[in-house]
């Protein structure tokens, strides 16, 4: 370990500081001038694939399994232009608008489905019935703290602070001024103002298993897998909402596996696609959008960004297969 001793740099500092690097940059004021608007550090993200790196074999002391780690070094990679970063850099924000974009579909029909089925099990207000969800439990976090997971309290909690905080939504604004009781609006209005979160909670936190089978096969998957799905889609939501790296990252939070679909098209060998990287969560987001949004563009504009940028991305670091195009799920 050491001490953090790196000092900040004009934006004509960090030019040279690249073009020492070994970065061709035909134009330095134009360089200068979008480091004013992308900072230095979100860039350096997507200059680490074209710069040098020596590979090392490291070994587990848990498991004993040795492995190769890359580590890179500050050097780029012969004939590196700077256009080059910025078009991953481009390249990157339009896949993370395209993701979005399908989420928005899948989480609209998602909150469709939770309100319908479940209103018409529980009536109008079941988001208000203790009895229809788990009862709380508590996780041990890797340093030691306690977490109480507790869904039913925390749609409630969130319910409440819309209520009092809301004034955009002009639908609760007139549940407030026109009714007394129940003190929280219907379902279809509450669930309205959860976050994806919340729903994805909700259908991990239901008590009667046939609650989220139902939903589950709404969406053509098992229940299991559903909910792990929507676990991942919320982590990649929030990557860009927040407007993070995404074409080539290691997912934190790795879905299930889906085996095969009777009803609609997937992937024809699942077990050589690595879950972890995001062409799996693609295959994830056009297999939900053959239900949730059946017209949808989404595979042909993925397909024409990916030819777009043939010249700048790596498929594999995406985790895309050799034979990818050639799935049935991917035809156009």
């Amino acid at each position: 370990m050491e001490s953090y001793n790196k000092q900040p740099l004009t934006y004509n500092k960090q030019v040279e500081l690249l073009e020492g690097r070994g970065l061709i940059i035909p134009n330095k004021e134009e360089a200068e001038k979008l480091l004013g608007n992308i900072s230095y550090y979100r860039l350096s993200a997507y200059m680490l694939p074209y710069k040098k790196y020596s590979e090392n074999l490291v070994c587990d002391i848990k498991s004993r399994k040795e492995y190769t780690i890359r580590e890179y070094k500050e050097e780029f990679e012969d004939n590196v232009t700077w256009n080059t970063i910025i078009q991953l850099y481009g390249f990157d924000r339009k896949l993370r608008i395209l993701v979005f974009d399908a989420i928005e579909r899948i989480e609209i029909a998602l909150r469709s489905q939770i309100i319908n089925q479940l209103s018409l099990k529980y009536g109008s207000h079941w988001q208000d019935d203790l009895n229809i969800f788990k009862p709380p439990t508590t996780k041990t976090l890797r340093d030691g703290k306690i977490l109480t997971i507790d869904v039913f309290e925390e749609i409630q909690k969130h319910i409440k602070e819309q209520l009092n905080n809301n004034k955009a939504e002009v639908f609760i604004q007139h549940y407030k001024s026109k009714y007394n009781s129940p003190e929280n609006p219907p379902s279809w209005m509450s669930v309205e103002i959860m976050y994806f979160s919340h729903l994805s909670r909700i259908c991990t936190g239901l008590r009667n298993r046939k609650d989220i089978v139902g939903i589950s096969s709404y969406f053509n998957l098992p229940p299991d897998t559903f909910c792990s799905w929507l676990h991942t889609i919320n982590y990649i939501r929030n990557i860009c909402a927040h407007h993070s790296r995404l074409w080539n990252r290691d997912l934190n939070i790795i879905p299930e596996k889906l085996l095969f679909s009777k009803k609609l098209n997937w992937i024809t060998n699942p077990q050589s696609v690595r879950r972890s990287k995001l062409y799996y969560f693609l295959c994830m987001i056009n297999y939900l959008l053959q239900t949730a949004n059946p017209t949808s563009p989404f595979k042909q504009r993925l397909i024409g960004l990916l030819d777009e940028y043939k010249n700048v991305i790596s498929l594999e670091s995406m985790g895309f297969s050799e034979n990818w195009y050639n799935e049935k799920m991917w035809k156009v």
